[in-house]
Formats: C-alpha cells, structure tokens, sequence
C-alpha cells in the first residue's frame, strides 16, 4: 500500500480567508439593500388646502404683554395631489405652533375641523405661525410651515 502524503498550502490558506471575508461581505451587502429596495414607501403624494377658518374676537394681551387668542376653528380639506384631486379619508390632520395645537382625522370627504385653544404670541411678536402635518397611511407626509398666521 502507497502513502500518500498531503503538504498543507500555507500560503494559500492564508490568501484565501481575506477572499472569503470578501466574498460574504458582498453578498450580505447585496441582501441588505434587497431588503430596502422591497420596504413598503409612502410613494402617492397628498395635498391641503384650509377651506374655512374663524377667530371670535381679536386677542387679549394680559399685564405681560402675551396676547392669547380665544379658540379658533380650521377647516382643512386633504385631497390626493395630481388630476382628479379625490378626497382621503381617515387622515390624521395637526395644527401646532404658538404654544397651542389641535388635531383631527378627516372624513370619507377629506375635510377635518380642527379647534385650536390658546394661541399665544409672546411680548414683542406681532405675528405668529401654526405648522400643519398630515399624515395618512400609503402617503407621503405633507407639512405647511405656515398654515395659518396669527397676528396681533
């Protein structure tokens, strides 16, 4: 019986384990962005448009010079942006700044009626911004910065 004897390649050993760490970094790499590329976006885009808007009175200024607004409503109608404008039901509709918010979801027609309490504009603002976020499921987020102006 012949014995065969088998010489370890060193050097090959060692050159072949950075290829494998390569190798697998390129894959893992290629199934990470996979993953990403299928995630679920938010890829229709939505539009707003305050139909209506009421402030009872103009504000009262107290001994600090902070002038407070007395509840005010906001109408705001949210439609699908594009051709047709169709209306999106079940968004979720907010109204912040001015130390105040108010919040709402839209109706099967798109439009939302928003109470917002206490605005405030500090001593020395004369005019003040509420930001307007909207949010609804299988849609970008929309957001005014300044939705409504309040003045003093």
């Amino acid at each position: 019986m012949k014995k065969i004897l088998f010489r370890k390649n060193e050097e090959a050993d060692v050159l072949g384990l950075p290829m494998y760490l390569i190798i697998i970094m390129i894959v893992a790499v290629a199934v990470i962005a996979a993953v990403i590329f299928m995630m679920p976006k938010g890829n229709q885009m939505m539009d707003a448009h305050i139909t209506a808007g009421q402030v009872q009175g103009a504000p009262t200024v107290g001994a600090d010079q902070v002038a407070t607004f007395a509840d005010f409503t906001v109408t705001v109608k949210v439609t699908t942006k594009g051709d047709y404008d169709d209306p999106i039901g079940g968004a979720s509709v907010r109204l912040g700044g001015c130390h105040a918010y108010g919040e709402g979801v839209t109706g099967d027609d798109g439009t939302a009626t928003i109470t917002v309490t206490n605005a405030q504009l500090p001593a020395g603002v004369n005019k003040g911004y509420l930001e307007m976020t909207i949010k609804a499921s299988g849609y970008e987020d929309a957001v005014d910065d300044q939705a409504v102006m309040l003045v003093r």
